[in-house]
């Protein structure tokens, strides 16, 4: 585990200063916060808390503690990718033709009644993605906020968690209340 978390904080220091490539970062970020998951689940016993244990043993890792932690997602989905920024106007109708069709999946999901976490999970962090390479899209619109809201939401949740009669109202809500933001966009 503590060399997990380190690996991690490695990595977002080198993804700040520019010293890895985005599609290496994303791509190893990915895999770290899958063996993270792994690690976390299959070690509960010895490791009850991972924030105690990064406390215990003095760990410096600010970075690896939210992005593991909290969000569990790479920068370049959180925050959307650099490159990205440079992108033409056919790139840019692509980019929204996906980021409909990810919103459209994540909302049939809930209506689906999926309520596991690790099965929106990876939904709402394509739509992330999605978003998060569209242009035109302001960095504090509601559906990128609320997406990203609910990514940090579960992420701080176990794999096997089932979202409750509740939870699974207000995410429906959120989602349908950031997709119809999105919506008035592209009008």
């Amino acid at each position: 585990m503590y060399s997990l978390i380190t690996t991690v904080q490695h990595l977002e220091t080198a993804w700040t200063r520019d010293a890895v490539g985005e599609e290496k970062y994303t791509e190893s970020c990915k895999k770290l916060i899958s063996q993270f998951k792994t690690l976390k689940n299959g070690s509960t016993q010895l490791i009850p808390n991972v924030d105690k244990f990064i406390t215990e043993y003095k760990m410096d890792c600010k970075a690896a503690r939210h992005r593991l932690l909290r969000v569990g997602v790479p920068a370049t989905v959180e925050y959307g990718a650099p490159k990205l920024n440079r992108q033409n106007s056919a790139d840019d109708q692509k980019h929204v033709f996906e980021a409909v069709q990810t919103f459209i999946t994540a909302l049939n999901c809930l209506q689906l009644d999926m309520r596991d976490v690790d099965q929106l999970h990876p939904h709402l962090s394509d739509l992330m993605a999605s978003l998060n390479k569209v242009k035109k899209l302001p960095e504090n619109h509601v559906s990128r906020v609320k997406v990203k809201e609910w990514l940090v939401n579960l992420n701080q949740k176990p794999a096997s968690y089932r979202l409750t009669d509740d939870e699974l109202r207000q995410m429906s809500f959120d989602l349908q209340t950031a997709y119809d933001h999105w919506h008035r966009i592209y009008k």
